[in-house]
């Protein structure tokens, strides 16, 4: 069962560094080496040799694999092309135990030639670090043959697909039979590969422990509405939909998986017993560990401003404390729409508790000072540069080793404006958030404690009447 997929890589991904030794004679003038570094940076990811057997499952088709980024760099400057979109990543998914790695690289390869072998530039790597066999394919966005571009649309990936299927076919290995017109979106396809919650993860995990909590599709629907969800179970509808608070619009549920289903779901809902269950009547007490310190807590300072926002953000998005299983399903729906952004919001975080940065005035001076510094570092790898085309022997070598230091502390300083700029952007709206759930939580106190005691008044008065009765 092959599973097909291709996303367009933009320039500035993650890594904009100098990708050549003088780039005054090799860069393309109409692109930013940070540009030309975001393909270098999917190639390099693509070929790692600790996924490809050290590089014995690479393939380049109308390219050499070792030096494939320089030559589509070459094709792009030769047809003036000023696209944003530098390349496309794919891949190739094999079902668990089907395929050799041979046989996978084969069939990566022989796609790659039908699919663009007449006119783009492809490098094809078979990774081998999972259980289940893929092939990765950067292709470059423009055609080395006529300068025209290769277009990711809903027709291209269907031919992908169709391509991908006769070759399975061709191979005797299975295919989805019913595949989806719809691609899922990169950021999402990354999340679920990192095990990092997304909107479908979390929609399972509270339909899953709604289920377990069920017995009829009564109770199914209100313990989803205690987790912020509505269901519409409208038989005038072929498929029963499921929408948050926030989305914009309901979700399919057989969409988040084949458990998911209308019957499916009914089935194991029946599956639930009404039989009563036995337990302890307490739970065997675990030890408690005592750890005596020293000195008083009388006068720690308590941590605020930026600082305390982002470590309570963290508290609440369940990042801190490390080790705490979360259940993403009874989190505040604001919160909900940041778990696919915890690993920039984790940075944010760290970033400010090691720079002890607590205001907006601190912040902007320590960001100052940073783009300060890298423009030192700019002015002074220019000069080295030019003094790399005077030098020889052991001083050149001298030299470049200076550049690549700089090279190296300039990343880190853009990483970290970066994150400067993300928490200024951040910081009130995560303010905002958390004044809104603080008021929903302190709303929702305030209504089960009007629960509680209503019930507590209707069973003493039934009690009287039962007294009264004797």
């Amino acid at each position: 069962m092959a599973v097909c997929e291709i996303w367009d890589v933009k320039g500035r991904l993650d890594h904009p560094i100098d990708y050549a030794e003088n780039p005054e004679k090799t860069a393309n003038p109409k692109y930013s080496r940070a540009d030309l570094q975001a393909m270098g940076d999917v190639m390099k990811y693509a070929t790692n040799s600790d996924k490809t057997e050290k590089q014995f499952f690479v393939t380049g088709v109308n390219c050499d694999p070792t030096t494939a980024r320089d030559e589509m760099v070459i094709a792009k400057h030769q047809w003036n092309d000023e696209s944003e979109i530098v390349c496309y990543h794919g891949f190739q998914s094999f079902k668990a135990g089907e395929v050799t790695p041979e046989q996978a690289h084969e069939v990566g390869v022989k796609l790659a030639e039908k699919m663009w072998g007449g006119r783009f530039q492809v490098v094809v790597a078979t990774h081998l670090n999972t259980e289940c066999l893929h092939n990765h394919f950067v292709v470059n966005s423009v055609s080395y043959v006529d300068g025209k571009h290769y277009h990711d649309n809903k027709k291209n990936l269907r031919l992908l697909r169709q391509r991908s299927d006769e070759l399975c076919r061709e191979y005797s290995l299975s295919v989805i039979e019913h595949p989806s017109d719809r691609k899922k979106p990169y950021a999402l396809y990354q999340a679920e590969k990192q095990g990092l919650p997304t909107r479908d993860t979390v929609a399972r995990q509270a339909v899953d422990e709604a289920i377990s909590k069920s017995f009829t599709l009564k109770d199914f629907d209100r313990q989803l509405g205690e987790m912020g969800y509505r269901v519409n179970f409208d038989p005038n509808r072929k498929y029963w939909t499921i929408i948050g608070k926030g989305w914009e619009r309901p979700k399919r549920l057989y969409k988040l998986g084949e458990d998911y289903t209308n019957e499916r779901i009914t089935e194991r809902i029946k599956e639930n017993s009404y039989a009563v269950k036995f337990s302890r009547f307490a739970e065997p007490t675990k030890p408690i560990k005592v750890i005596s310190v020293k000195g008083t807590l009388k006068d720690a300072k308590k941590i605020g401003g930026l600082r305390g926002l982002y470590l309570h953000y963290c508290y609440r998005l369940g990042i801190l404390p490390k080790g705490k299983k979360q259940n993403y399903a009874r989190l505040h729906y604001l919160l909900k729409d940041d778990l696919m952004k915890m690993d920039a919001i984790t940075k944010e975080t760290r970033l400010l508790c090691h720079n002890h940065i607590d205001t907006a005035e601190q912040l902007l001076s320590y960001k100052g000072s940073l783009e300060s510094e890298m423009q030192e570092l700019t002015e002074q790898r220019k000069g080295l540069y030019s003094q790399s085309r005077k030098a020889v022997g052991e001083e050149k070598e001298a030299v470049k080793a200076r550049i690549s230091e700089i090279t190296g502390r300039v990343k880190i300083i853009r990483k970290e404006v970066r994150l400067c700029e993300g928490i200024e952007a951040r910081s009130n709206a995560l303010k905002e958030k958390l004044q809104t759930i603080r008021t929903d939580e302190k709303e929702q106190k305030g209504k089960e404690l009007m629960k509680h005691e209503h019930r507590r008044r209707s069973g003493r008065a039934n009690r009287e009447d039962e007294l009264g009765g004797i």
